[in-house]
C-alpha cells in the first residue's frame, strides 16, 4: 500500500524526508523546478501543476494494489485535484484522502502574497513558518527559493473553486490549533465528500506536522497495517 504525498509550497521531495526515511511505501511526488526536477520549468498555474503530476501518479497507482493520497497546505489542494481528475477518469481511486494545513478549497484565502517584493515577500513565507532561519543569513539561498515559492503561491492565490461533483473517498483532515484556522471553515470540508470525513485538530502551527511527527508516522503505520489486513481478507 502506498502514500502519495504532495508536499507544500516551495517543498520537494525532501521535505518529507521526516517520513519518507521511516515509511519505505512513503512516495513524495516532486512539482517541477524544484528538488530532482530542478532543471525543469517552474509553473504558475495549478491546473498545469495537475496535468504535469497526473501521469506520474497514474504510474504509481498501476504499481501497487491499495493506496492513499496525503497532502500538507498546497499539497492539500493538488492532492484533492488529483483525486478529482482519478475520480473523473474512472481511474482508481484512492482508499482515503488525507488533509493537513489546509482550509477546504470552496473557503477562500484571506491574504494574497505573491505578487509582493522579494523582501517583503520573504517576511511574509517567515511570519508562516516552515523556512529555516538560517536560510535568511545566505541571500544565494533566498534567491534560489524565492522565485519557487512565488510560483507556487501564485498558483494556489490565484486557484478559482469550480467544482460541481463531490468525491467519493473518504477524508481525515488535521489542522494545527495555533494556524488560524477557524472550526466553522475546517467543517467546509465535510462539504467536499460523499464519503466519511474525519477531522482532527493537533497542537501546533501550520507545520503543525512536523511536531507532531511521531504521531503521523503512527498514523501512516496504521493505516498502511490496516489496508494491507483488509487487502490479505479480500
Amino acid at each position: 500500500m502506498k502514500i502519495i504525498a504532495f508536499t507544500f509550497a516551495g517543498g520537494s521531495k525532501y521535505s518529507f524526508k521526516q517520513f519518507s526515511n521511516i515509511l519505505p511505501n512513503f512516495i513524495v511526488m516532486e512539482y517541477s523546478g524544484r528538488g530532482t526536477r530542478v532543471n525543469d520549468e517552474l509553473l504558475f498555474e495549478v491546473n498545469l501543476i495537475i496535468e504535469d503530476l497526473l501521469p506520474k501518479v497514474i504510474q504509481e497507482i498501476d504499481s501497487c494494489d491499495q493506496y492513499v493520497i496525503y497532502g500538507h497546505s498546497m499539497g492539500a489542494l493538488i492532492g484533492y485535484l488529483i483525486c478529482h481528475k482519478l475520480q473523473e477518469l474512472k481511474i482508481k481511486k484512492p482508499s482515503k484522502l488525507i488533509i493537513s494545513g489546509r482550509k477546504p478549497p470552496n473557503v477562500e484565502q484571506r491574504k494574497k502574497i505573491s505578487h509582493f517584493e522579494d523582501q517583503l515577500f520573504w517576511e511574509e513565507v517567515i511570519k508562516i513558518g516552515g523556512v529555516p532561519t538560517e536560510f535568511g543569513k545566505h541571500p544565494e539561498l533566498m534567491n534560489f527559493y524565492i522565485p519557487i515559492l512565488k510560483a507556487d503561491f501564485k498558483a494556489i492565490e490565484d486557484y478559482k473553486y469550480n467544482i460541481a461533483e463531490r468525491l467519493d473517498i473518504p477524508l481525515d483532515i488535521f489542522y494545527g490549533k495555533d494556524e488560524g484556522i477557524q472550526e466553522n471553515e475546517i467543517n467546509n470540508w465535510c462539504q467536499q465528500s460523499t464519503g466519511k470525513v474525519v477531522i482532527k485538530s493537533l497542537e501546533g502551527n501550520h507545520f503543525f506536522i512536523f511536531n507532531q511527527a511521531n504521531y503521523f508516522i503512527n498514523y501512516f503505520k496504521e493505516l498502511s497495517e490496516n489496508l494491507y489486513s483488509l487487502t490479505k481478507q479480500c
